[in-house]
């Protein structure tokens, strides 16, 4: 073989060998992506869900991968959503529900996208298909309410053994979603399987996240669950933190933080002597605000403040609070993630009394006495 020969064969190998297309991911890295999906779904331990994660390699492995020269798996067609960004409706308990994506910012802020049902009570969400959610409502008292983000190669699913229901298509803030929503009987076990098409290449297998209805978790103290979303799976949300109010310039020092999020208006209030964190629903600009007292409990013995928050109307220029030895404070909102929020705190050996909403001319439009000294109440101005 000349020179010249051997150049051209070795040229040939080297285009050859480039031309292989990589290795497929290392097994360790594919067994920890099967493991995190089962750890997430069933909140189990890493050791009790070894076996699982490899059972679950293997189902990635074979249904997951294509041949080569084999097409991408479509995407399923779905249902287009109603005006207003309704993607469910039905009947519970003799009342109509609905389930829609909506923008929860207060007009001409930011697009802030949220799930809501009946048009309160949001689930600050992104599109995400490994996340779904659950909500009971105290005037459904024998319904819970749901929702479960799709892939686009999932047609819908099948609640309970029942018809499918077909995903739907909605659009809110430029963002896209594929949602079936529903509602279920809280105290029984949902089962949730994939409804797609027989027709077309195999599809990746798609692990659903199954909604529940649980308690609060975390540092919260208060139990109730009322329009407050329990999300399952990845929960990439809006998230928002700020200090809607503090005592810096006078009295005793206090602080109130609000942290938005896929838990809802959580709030901590920090004072001299004590501490506490609570979450309430996420209400849209034009719903019933709720009002938060933290901490949510009786007044500390030691003596301090009790702290009170709420998210505010758009037409809300100041609230003014009043308390049973008869004084008044005006409190000035704050804007958060393109929300109105307003707080103050109460001296413990007080009682708030009344909260009346002032517009931009100083004329109450709204007023309450249905205050909490514990946990939330809702009002619509």
């Amino acid at each position: 073989m000349t020179a010249t020969e051997d150049r051209k064969l070795r040229q040939a190998l080297h285009g050859t060998l480039q031309s292989v297309p990589s290795p497929p991911a290392p097994l360790e890295a594919i067994l920890r992506r099967g493991k995190a999906i089962r750890l997430r779904r069933a909140g189990a331990t890493a050791g009790s869900l070894a076996l699982a994660g490899i059972v679950a390699v293997a189902a990635l492995v074979v249904h997951g991968g294509r041949a080569p020269g084999t097409p991408a798996t479509a995407p399923l067609s779905a249902r287009a959503a109603a005006p207003g960004g309704v993607f469910a409706t039905g009947i519970a308990d003799g009342r109509p529900w609905r389930l829609a994506v909506q923008d929860i910012a207060d007009p001409g802020y930011s697009c802030l996208p949220g799930i809501t049902i009946n048009g309160t009570d949001a689930d600050p969400v992104y599109p995400d298909p490994e996340n779904g959610a659950a909500v009971t409502l105290s005037s459904y008292p024998g319904t819970a309410f749901a929702f479960v983000q799709l892939p686009a190669y999932v047609a819908g699913l099948v609640v309970n053994g029942g018809d499918s229901i077909q995903a739907v298509a909605v659009s809110v803030c430029g963002l896209n979603y594929r949602l079936v929503g529903f509602s279920f009987p809280p105290g029984e076990n949902l089962r949730l399987t994939v409804a797609n098409s027989s027709a077309g290449p195999p599809s990746p297998p798609y692990y659903v996240p199954v909604p529940v209805v649980g308690q609060l978790s975390g540092t919260a103290t208060s139990a109730q669950t009322d329009g407050i979303w329990n999300n399952v799976g990845s929960t990439s949300a809006e998230t928002a933190m700020g200090v809607v109010a503090d005592s810096l310039s006078s009295g005793p020092e206090w602080t109130i933080v609000l942290n938005l999020g896929a838990g809802g208006d959580c709030y901590q209030f920090t004072s001299q002597v004590s501490a506490a964190n609570s979450c309430g629903p996420v209400s849209t600009p034009d719903g019933p605000e709720t009002i938060m007292a933290l901490p949510p409990g009786h007044p500390n013995p030691d003596g301090g403040a009790i702290g009170y928050a709420l998210q505010v109307s758009p037409a809300t220029a100041e609230l003014k609070a009043t308390v049973s030895n008869g004084s008044t404070q005006l409190v000035q909102p704050c804007v958060i993630a393109g929300r109105a929020y307003a707080a103050f705190a109460v001296d413990a050996s007080l009682r708030l009394t009344r909260l009346t909403w002032l517009n931009a001319s100083g004329q109450a439009f709204a007023s309450t006495t249905d205050l909490p000294r514990h946990g939330y109440v809702q009002f619509r101005p």
